[in-house]
């Protein structure tokens, strides 16, 4: 076929064409299951597949269906999501899951839209995949795809309105779902951010920026958010083999975990912070932990970490073996510092 006769296909047909024989085998691929695809649609949001792959599989095992997770504890729960981060994707999830095992299962996007973080890209594409809706789904992916195919030159949130008229555009009235994976699919294996399998694309002689030569100029860059530092002060209480924690409170980063005490120390100068530690646990046994780095969207944490020997236990903290402490969920700074205490202890 030449190239002229390839643009006379409508351009969904030629993404199913391709998809149909390029897919990845994923497990949340092999089912219909509503609830199977939103546990996969929520893991994967900010996160890369083949880190949310043995996560799935694990959760789906403990909690197949969603009755079985409307039962669930939240902590426990949040122990099984420890490493995929944003735990308020967790939470929501939990939540939802108790709206729909006591009202049923929405069956469109406008009813999916009324559950705990549910926006118009998980409705869109549980409601297109499970029930054949013509809703387009708009990800990073195919903005991706968007911009390089049509050469725009948007950024932002104008980006996203000019793909998803292009997505709603192009999708397959027949099969809508898989329609939308295609092109989903598209950006995450062959139009990539950097070094894109340009040669290898069904869409290469439609595409604007290939037949510029200018495939990685786009999508455009938008200016960068930016990074703020912050410092936080950690001491681990140590009271005869048992550590002591705190409950996060409601309305602070990673709510409802555990962690060891912390204060939030950024205005302290570096050789200020030994000198804080102390003025706060007094002049007891301490110990180096060690320091630790992490980043949470825009921010880049260090941790400042220390071992503190008590006499007694504090009423205000809930003390844990270090086994226990493996299955309570703890923020991913506070596993690192769990971590450190290995060379220590």
């Amino acid at each position: 076929m030449s190239d002229l006769d390839v643009l006379k296909v409508a351009l969904s047909r030629v993404l199913l064409k391709w998809y149909d024989k390029h897919k990845r085998g994923l497990p949340w691929r092999q089912t219909s299951d509503p609830y199977a695809i939103w546990v996969s649609e929520i893991m994967c949001q900010q996160t890369q597949i083949a880190t949310v792959l043995p996560f799935y599989d694990r959760w789906m095992a403990k909690w197949p269906t969603v009755d079985v997770l409307a039962e669930a504890n939240e902590q426990e729960v949040l122990s099984y999501w420890q490493g995929l981060g944003y735990y308020r994707r967790c939470r929501q999830l939990l939540e939802g899951a108790r709206q729909v095992a006591s009202q049923g299962m929405p069956q469109t996007y406008e009813a999916w839209l009324g559950l705990p973080g549910i926006g118009p890209y998980t409705a869109a594409a549980i409601a297109s995949i499970c029930f054949g809706e013509h809703a387009a789904v708009v990800d990073g992916n195919v903005e991706r795809v968007f911009a390089r195919v049509t050469g725009s030159s948007f950024t932002g949130s104008d980006l996203k309105k000019a793909a998803q008229k292009w997505a709603t555009k192009n999708l397959d009235k027949e099969r809508p779902g898989d329609s939308n994976q295609a092109a989903m699919e598209l950006g995450a294996t062959v139009c990539t951010p950097r070094d894109p399998s340009c040669k290898t694309c069904p869409l290469e002689s439609r595409c604007t920026a290939r037949q510029s030569w200018s495939v990685e100029k786009y999508p455009v860059r938008a200016r960068k958010e930016k990074t703020e530092q912050q410092k936080h002060i950690v001491w681990v209480p140590l009271h005869n083999g048992k550590f002591g924690l705190r409950q996060i409170e409601k309305g602070q980063w990673w709510e409802g975990m555990w962690e060891f005490p912390r204060i939030d120390a950024t205005s302290l100068p570096d050789h200020e912070i030994e000198t804080a530690l102390r003025k706060i646990v007094g002049q007891g046994w301490t110990e180096d932990v060690g320091t630790v780095r992490h980043s949470v969207t825009r921010f880049r944490i260090t941790v400042y970490a220390s071992l503190i020997r008590c006499e007694a236990k504090s009423r205000k903290l809930k003390w844990y073996s270090k086994a226990e402490l493996e299955a309570l969920p703890l923020p991913s700074p506070q596993r690192k510092v769990l971590r450190l205490l290995s060379a220590v202890l």
